[in-house]
């Protein structure tokens, strides 16, 4: 009995130690928090192999400037955000009792494609802990407002969404 124990933590370990090693599948992944009344913005660009906050300006002649830079983070949800399906994304999640709010404009980019993806108040299980995984990297000052509690209180009290495939689909329901 002791020894299929022992048998069975050697092969949970392995597994656990193999799993770890295989490379992160390549992706990147912005967030844009905009300020349309200052004329600027910061993006949040995480990688699988690092993390860029910029500082940028839409005024002419004004030069964009990195806030903050690293590449350590934790590897294992890095990889959880790399396993996202791209094709499995839409463009839009809006709920529709809320203007605004939470609202976050992302850009998803892997395997060489690119999708646009705006969460308006609403809570996605696969793209809103990219926040919270930002949020747990970065110094104070840059983090994110994101109550992730209150948001999902939010939803289902709403019970109405919007979700949206393309921006074709989109301009074509209106």
């Amino acid at each position: 009995m002791r020894n299929a124990m022992r048998l069975i933590v050697l092969f949970v370990l392995f597994i656990a130690v193999s799993c770890s090693d295989k490379p992160i599948e390549p992706f990147e992944l912005s967030i844009a928090d905009h300020n349309q009344s200052l004329k600027r913005w910061v993006l949040f660009k995480l990688s699988n192999e690092k993390l860029i906050i910029t500082f940028r300006r839409e005024l002419e002649n004004e030069k964009d400037s990195v806030l903050y830079s690293t590449t350590e983070f934790p590897k294992h949800k890095i990889r959880q955000l790399s396993n996202i399906n791209i094709d499995s994304l839409n463009v839009l999640y809006a709920s529709n009792c809320l203007e605004h709010g939470n609202i976050r404009s992302f850009r998803f980019t892997k395997n060489g494609k690119s999708i646009p993806i705006s969460l308006e108040n609403y809570y996605h299980y696969e793209l809103s802990p990219v926040i919270e995984v930002i949020n747990g990297i970065v110094p104070e000052k840059f983090i994110m407002y994101y109550d992730k509690a209150e948001l999902i209180k939010e939803m289902e009290s709403c019970g109405e969404f919007q979700i949206i495939k393309s921006w074709e689909e989109y301009d074509n329901e209106k």
